[in-house]
């Protein structure tokens, strides 16, 4: 009748007279169930399982009522295989599978909820369990069935549709997972959830400009969730993009105030620029916000070693743990290490530091092969004849830029910060202007049919492009910045059949050294820098390609050396200048108001090129002389080619032609 209270009461008057009879503790739970007590219940249905316990209704009433009271384990180890077997309504087995599940016992829960599945074909929630259960057991294909018919009986269910398009990429059926996440994305414009896992598979897949705008997108739909504006802030910090980084740390620690990754960030930021005096206000807001201990740890590691008390840094750099990236830390480590004359166990953590990097799912050892078989492709393919029956270019509406290119860490940063001080310049920081035209045309191969439309139309393109980084007037010097440009002298030429280059130029061990210790982000090319052997391979394979090109083009270049530059910056600069046109500041330039002015540095030279110009990085390969053995053959036709020595500290000087003989196919 639905009077439950009054059926409580007699129910607990009769089992205070009767307690050890069964009916009446199976009758009481039931009543008590009903009302939500599941306390009660409890304690009346345990009575009744210990009397009958092969009861399969006490049985399961006893089960959900222990799932209801939080005894999760009590209430699952009422579904045994043989009890939820037996059970007809297949209530045991739907807990039990639910129950397995939360518990990890991933197989058990599997079996369950095909033992269910088996007799309600249609009910989506359990197809959709069953294939998450699958994904975590590693059976993708079979999950992805799963999740499939889960969504086919409830296609507007976003949660089954990104299980799907996760259990699809798992399954390695990458285009299919792809376009599901896809469609998840454009069904709910504010739903973060199919954005964030694209970018996660963006990133596995090494497509990091993709893995980016994902999170950016993420941010976008989800301005309020405190991880997700930190884990951008993370991913743009790690791009060098620190004007996206910092306000997204900041947003994310107005929600939680005591966020590890986004204290951790804005700590790392501080250091990264140069801004280590904000370190102290950070660390206060820190402990205002009652910060874990590991987070104050690394705040406190990159304030010791602003004071250069290393041993201080390193022991506050190991209780911080892992609130920061393994990569990170091996670097850090090993900087402070070599800074502490630790030359040895400096190295240890930098090949460490490169050696996660190379287990990352992306397969970076994939894609620096592919990267030098690029290199590869182009060097054979550029001939005298080949370049001979190239179609004329068109006139030219505008002036050429000049390309700023050398060897990734060979000064290229520092040059271009002093470039940016001329007026009427443009200085273009490593973007891909030059990589989109070349695939725009058609890739390197297409470059010799180019009608003159299509050469003109690529021009307008890149100038489109620069103009979006300052005023572009008819005379406006533009400076194309882009160290790994050496290896895409035919583009250029196609494109610029006039164009300029500057070469900046260091001891190549210096330069090997150099790209080995740096956290690179790990794209194509950096990707070759995590061993020093594909490292040397692909320096021999640029400057000989570079070589060849410099030759059949007979290409105009200015050099510039390092060594010299930060001897004597004005001796090396000067000449520079006047080469370009530029106007010399004179023999009181100091680059580093430059580099103040120019606000942020997006590459890898962040921290160089607002300090005094310096000479600790010249000669450093010496220290590591041992650990270099291994490529210094390989490199020695080059360092004498340049005029450097593996025996001395020889540099070119300011007399002597720096000219790379023309390496043959």
């Amino acid at each position: 009748m639905g009077r439950l209270d009054e059926a409580a009461v007699m129910a607990a008057s009769c089992f205070a007279q009767h307690g050890d009879d069964p009916v009446l503790a199976a009758l009481a739970g039931a009543v008590e169930s009903h009302r939500g007590r599941f306390d009660r219940a409890v304690n009346y249905l345990q009575v009744a399982h210990r009397h009958r316990p092969q009861d399969l209704t006490i049985r399961v009433n006893l089960a959900e009522a222990l799932f209801h009271t939080g005894d999760a384990a009590g209430a699952l180890a009422l579904c045994d295989d043989a009890s939820a077997q037996a059970d007809p309504t297949f209530r045991l087995a739907r807990l039990g599978a639910h129950l397995a599940q939360e518990a990890h016992d991933l197989e058990r829960a599997v079996k369950l909820y095909r033992h269910v599945v088996a007799r309600d074909k249609d009910d989506w929630a359990l197809w959709n369990n069953l294939g998450n259960a699958l994904s975590t057991l590693g059976e993708h294909d079979e999950a992805a069935n799963a999740l499939s018919r889960a969504l086919k009986l409830a296609p507007d269910a976003a949660p089954i549709r990104i299980n799907l398009g996760n259990a699809l990429i798992e399954a390695e059926r990458f285009e299919e997972g792809e376009k599901t996440l896809q469609t998840a994305m454009d069904m709910d414009p504010d739903d973060a959830e199919p954005v964030l896992a694209l970018a996660t598979f963006y990133r596995r897949i090494g497509d990091d400009d993709r893995s980016y705008r994902m999170l950016a997108e993420a941010a976008r739909r989800a301005p309020g969730d405190a991880g997700v504006r930190s884990d951008y802030g993370q991913e743009a910090s790690r791009r060098n993009d620190f004007l996206i980084a910092e306000p997204n740390f900041e947003a994310a620690l107005a929600i939680e105030p005591a966020l590890s990754p986004s204290l951790v960030g804005l700590a790392a930021l501080y250091e990264r620029t140069n801004r280590e005096a904000e370190l102290e206000p950070l660390r206060e807001r820190a402990v205002e916000a009652q910060a874990d201990e590991a987070t104050m740890a690394f705040i406190d590691a990159l304030r010791f070693k602003r004071a250069e008390r290393f041993e201080e840094a390193l022991a506050a750099l190991d209780t911080a743990g892992d609130v920061v990236v393994a990569n990170r830390k091996h670097q850090l480590r090993g900087i402070m290490l070599d800074r502490m004359g630790h030359y040895d166990e400096a190295f240890a953590e930098f090949a460490e530091m490169n050696r996660r990097h190379l287990a990352e799912p992306s397969q970076p050892s994939q894609r620096a092969q592919g990267y030098r078989d690029m290199v590869t492709t182009g060097r054979k393919l550029l001939t005298e004849d080949w370049v001979s029956s190239w179609t004329p270019a068109p006139e030219a509406e505008r002036p050429s830029p000049t390309f700023l290119l050398g060897f990734p860490r060979s000064g290229t940063t520092l040059l271009d910060t002093m470039l940016m001080t001329a007026p009427n310049t443009i200085v273009l920081e490593e973007e891909h202007f030059i990589a989109e035209a070349e695939q725009e045309l058609g890739g390197i191969e297409a470059l010799a049919g180019l009608e003159a439309d299509a050469i003109a139309a690529a021009r307008s393109r890149y100038f489109e492009r620069v103009a979006k980084h300052g005023e572009l007037g008819p005379q406006t010097s533009v400076i194309d910045k882009h160290p790994l440009h050496l290896n895409k002298v035919p583009v250029i030429r196609r494109l610029f059949p006039d164009a300029r280059f500057l070469l900046a130029l260091r001891h190549p061990c210096d330069v090997l050294l150099s790209c080995f210790i740096t956290n690179f982000r790990t794209n194509h090319a950096m990707s070759n820098f995590l061993e020093l052997e594909t490292a040397a391979q692909l320096y021999d394979m640029t400057f000989s390609y570079w070589s060849k090109a410099r030759t059949i083009f007979d290409l105009p270049v200015k050099t510039v050396v390092y060594e010299r530059l930060v001897t004597d910056q004005a001796r090396e600069l000067a000449p520079v200048f006047e080469w370009l046109g530029l106007p010399w500041q004179g023999e009181d330039f100091d680059h580093r108001e430059a580099a103040r002015a120019r606000g942020v540095v997006r590459t890898a030279s962040y921290a160089q090129v607002t300090e005094p110009i310096y000479t600790r990085a010249a000669g450093r390969w010496h220290r590591y002389e041992k650990h270099l053995a291994p490529v210094l053959e390989q490199l020695r036709p080059w360092v004498e080619r340049f005029g450097y020595s593996l025996e001395d500290d020889r540099v070119p000087g300011w007399d002597d032609p720096v000219e790379p003989e023309t390496v043959q196919a």
